[in-house]
């Protein structure tokens, strides 16, 4: 072999070292991007969860507000955020590549159309169900304030939808900052309603139906703000009914599936919510509580990473090349664990003094304080495989494979649902949480393995080492942060800025443990992390 040939391959191999650099760089920026509104999203969330469990505590009236609310935000992921943009941006993507601009946006007007249809007549539908169960049905004064609460609430899923829709568009043309303001909205919307405007109600009762009505309102807002970096990509809003469009059989096709297997975390919620009932008042709101903040590192970078993922594993797979899918696939599940793991064994290992710092005031007190930091614990049991879920159910969307995904999930929501009703029975809503977790953990598993066998050559030995060492690690960070918060002790201040400072000390100082404990145990993610960020593409070229 001559210099001239040598020189040529090592130009190449730089190349193809520099390209793999920059859709990695380009994958962690836009996930960052939108994990990082989604940590204002969540920062907010969690001053209107303060906010809230002060004033409505762990009520029966907070339960059927939560409930009423889970039902359009289920139906969200259902039909918009989750089934619908998972069967449609793979499509769009291909359309897009293939056919241009002008023939993929008719097929988002052909979707919005027939979305808009179906959700106004289910809407209608719902809302009348709701009229007879009130009118004519005896039930229990809690059943009915949900009905009540629900009635306002439901109409909001069609501005749901829509917004993901919308959202679905933006992404496919790598615009994420937009749709990641959408949630930054509804927590702002939501925190000043239980400031500003539920004080003018004198029962509990009042207070959750003037919540509704602002979160309603807010619905408008959310589609609203959409549409402006829509106009400034071209895109124009027109009725189509081409029920039988190419495309749109393909989308149809995959849509059907994907309502179960995108939304697998939120039925299991769903389950839990409705068995809840049976546990007596307070069980939905402990249950909401922790799994909101089980929902923080979830929704600031599983999620994150999902949603950047699947227009990038569907470029990958509308150029058939799945090598890239497979070593994209891995980079991300492994990043996923370094930030995953270490967040829910704080949790679980801080657990009550988190709850108890953030809630516990008003009308939430010390029982609501130990209910809720057991649903804590056993929901981040699972958080690796929910924010691992994400990442997986991107990828077999992105090769069109919908049916595999609706298997699992299936198999999973029943196992949730058989071992709920079981641990229920002893554990309460606890039990309920600890049974969302093993269907999603069975759900992962099977996911990776499966997926495996579709695209061949994952690498699985790479992707199950990373996670149990990160997992060694995380345990240790996670029991010397334990430590820490009980010997730390300040009496300066007062009782609540002395438990923060504490808690404050004992993150701060775990953090910084997780980050010693990963170079002197060489973990080989946070190298690559860094060298993702370190080299710029002129010192890879040289």
């Amino acid at each position: 072999m001559d210099l001239s040939t040598r020189g040529k391959q090592a130009l190449s191999q730089a190349a193809e070292h520099l390209e793999k650099q920059k859709a990695r760089r380009s994958l962690l920026q836009s996930a960052g991007l939108i994990g990082f509104f989604t940590l204002m999203s969540r920062v907010l969330g969690l001053a209107r969860d303060i906010v809230s469990a002060r004033v409505f505590g762990t009520s029966g009236a907070w339960d059927a507000f939560l409930y009423a609310f889970t039902i359009p935000n289920f139906l969200r992921r259902l039909v918009g955020e989750g089934a619908l943009s998972s069967a449609f941006i793979p499509v769009y993507t291909e359309v897009l590549r293939e056919k241009g601009r002008e023939e993929a946006d008719k097929v988002a007007n052909i979707v919005s159309s027939l979305l808009s249809v179906f959700l106004a007549a289910l809407i209608l539908a719902v809302l009348a169900a709701i009229q007879v169960l009130l009118q004519f049905a005896p039930l229990p004064d809690k059943i009915v304030l949900t009905l009540k609460l629900l009635r306002i609430l439901f109409p909001y899923v069609f501005f749901l939808a829509h917004v993901a829709l919308s959202m679905g568009i933006l992404n496919c043309h790598k615009h994420f900052f937009t749709p990641s303001l959408s949630p930054v909205i509804l927590n702002i919307v939501w925190l000043a309603a239980v400031v500003f405007l539920c004080p003018w109600s004198g029962t509990l009762e009042g207070k959750a139906h003037l919540l509704s009505v602002a979160i309603l309102l807010t619905g408008i807002v959310q589609l609203g703000l959409q549409f402006f970096p829509l106009h400034n990509f071209g895109y124009r809003m027109r009725w189509s009914f081409e029920f039988f469009h190419p495309s749109i059989k393909k989308i149809r096709v995959l849509i059907m599936p994907a309502i179960m297997g995108f939304a697998v975390t939120q039925i299991s919620i769903l389950i839990d919510m409705s068995l809840a009932f049976f546990c007596g008042d307070g069980a939905n709101a402990s249950l909401w509580y922790g799994n909101r903040l089980m929902q923080f590192p979830l929704g600031l970078f599983g999620i994150a990473m999902g949603t950047a993922l699947l227009p990038e594993f569907s470029g990958h797979a509308a150029e058939k090349n799945l090598d890239k899918l497979r070593e994209t696939l891995s980079f991300s599940l492994r990043q996923t664990f370094l930030i995953v793991i270490p967040a829910a064994c704080g949790l679980i290992f801080l657990k009550t003094p988190i709850v108890r710092v953030l809630f516990e005031r008003g009308n939430f007190d010390a029982v609501s304080t130990f209910r809720t930091a057991n649903t804590v614990m056993f929901y981040s049991l699972g958080l690796f495989a929910y924010s691992g879920q994400q990442t997986m159910t991107s990828a077999f969307y992105a090769i069109q494979d919908t049916k595999t995904p609706f298997k699992l999930s299936a198999i999973s929501i029943a196992v949730d649902a058989v071992l709920g009703i079981i641990l229920m029975l002893p554990m309460k809503e606890a039990g309920l949480a600890l049974s969302t977790a093993v269907g999603g953990i069975l759900n992962f598993a099977l996911q990776l393995v499966l997926l495996n066998k579709k695209i061949q050559g994952i690498d699985l030995k790479n992707i199950i080492f990373s996670f149990l060492k990160i997992t060694g690690v995380s345990v240790a960070m996670g029991i010397s942060a334990m430590l820490l918060y009980r010997h730390i002790q300040f009496t300066c201040f007062s009782p609540l800025f002395n438990a923060i400072a504490g808690l404050s000390c004992a993150v701060t100082l775990g953090i910084g443990i997780y980050a010693a404990f990963l170079f002197i145990f060489r973990v080989h993610e946070i190298h690559e992390l860094i060298g993702v960020f370190k080299h710029s593409p002129v010192k890879t070229a040289e």
